[in-house]
């Protein structure tokens, strides 16, 4: 398969390699230059995990004081780390032949994407599924967070608001997601994408537009 593709979209969900995603940032918006300081990625298929990457990344710049209260990264702890530019090929590797996954799409990917559009580098197409979306749409928790949705499945929460601990609760909440809809004829990539109710993709992600994390909202 070529860069940044996925199987085809009638493939069975039980056949998908999806890649779950998480970001930290030094602020809310890379429009207005905050930029990743950590990235995950877990790998499954079949809602078991196959591998994983994960890195602090050296932002360039300091962390705003939210931020780092959220995640409690600091600036220390990305002086010696590798910038995005050391990371981006490997992770775009990782990312070939995948759908993406992530808890609030828009937010994950418009500061990937930014990063990509930087070093010039091909923006990938992978299809991306929003569990966030999906939460939406077809379920009813009393909050959309990453961490209440864990809890209300019954799930764990550690490590929240660090990248791998996220991806973790991603893959759990996704795999709780498609044991659920499979009841509702949803078996395919193409049906999981029209239940959550919008089309995603990096290629489109428009540079200034961003999507508030649910607690912010």
């Amino acid at each position: 398969m070529g860069q940044g593709t996925c199987s085809e979209l009638s493939t069975p969900l039980r056949s998908v390699i999806f890649s779950c995603l998480d970001v930290e940032t030094t602020g809310l918006n890379p429009h207005f230059g905050d930029r990743i300081c950590e990235i995950a990625i877990l790998r499954c298929l079949d809602g078991n995990p196959l591998d994983s990457f994960q890195t602090l990344i050296n932002p360039g710049r300091p962390l705003s004081p939210g931020a780092s209260a959220v995640n409690g990264i600091t600036n220390e702890m990305v002086r010696g780390a590798p910038h995005f530019r050391e990371i981006a090929h490997s992770l775009l590797q990782i990312l070939e032949g995948t759908a993406i996954v992530c808890h609030n799409a828009p937010f994950d990917m418009s500061f990937l994407v930014t990063h990509l559009r930087s070093l010039q580098l091909p923006i990938p197409t992978n299809p991306v599924v929003d569990t966030l979306a999906l939460a939406r749409k077809c379920f009813s928790f009393s909050s959309n967070s990453l961490g209440n949705i864990a809890r209300h499945l019954g799930f764990s929460v550690e490590n929240e608001h660090r990248a791998m601990g996220d991806v973790h609760m991603t893959r759990k909440i996704l795999k709780a997601f498609l044991e659920n809809l499979e009841g509702k004829n949803i078996k395919t990539l193409e049906t999981l994408l029209a239940a959550q109710g919008y089309r995603f993709g990096l290629h489109l992600v428009e540079p200034k537009a961003v999507t508030l994390p649910p607690a912010v909202e």
